[in-house]
């Protein structure tokens, strides 16, 4: 009967190890996915603010041409430095959109984690 008692204590010792090893792996797992997600959603904030800071210039942009067209100034478009500098701007935040768009892809291709791929013309 010793020997039984012996065999069961080493069995659930060794089970018990295993568990243990396990949950360490469980843990790790989890631990590299809340990372993977936490990457994904800054990037994706950055997009989302990036596709805000364009409307604003579109906006902006849109307000200028009105003005410009009630005041009878339509072949000033060009000359005018607020057109201008909407043009700029808008052209810098669609590179930097563009450039983060492919940050967020590249995450997801390295992760586990795919089914969240902003679509192209996506809406914040």
């Amino acid at each position: 009967m010793g020997n039984l008692w012996g065999d069961i204590k080493k069995s659930l010792g060794e089970w018990a190890n295993k568990a243990a090893d396990k949950a360490g792996e469980f843990t790790r797992e989890a631990a590299d996915k809340a990372e993977e997600v936490t990457k994904l959603g800054k990037v994706k904030l950055d997009i989302f603010q990036i596709k805000r800071d364009i409307e604003k210039q579109f906006t902006e942009l849109g307000g200028t041409i009105y003005k410009l067209i009630n005041e009878k100034n339509a072949k000033e478009f060009e000359k005018n430095e607020n057109i201008k500098a909407c043009l700029s701007t808008i052209r810098d935040l669609e590179r930097k959109l563009k450039e983060k768009e492919k940050q967020y892809k590249s995450i997801q291709e390295t992760s586990h984690i795919k089914n969240d791929q902003p679509e192209e013309g996506e809406k914040g």
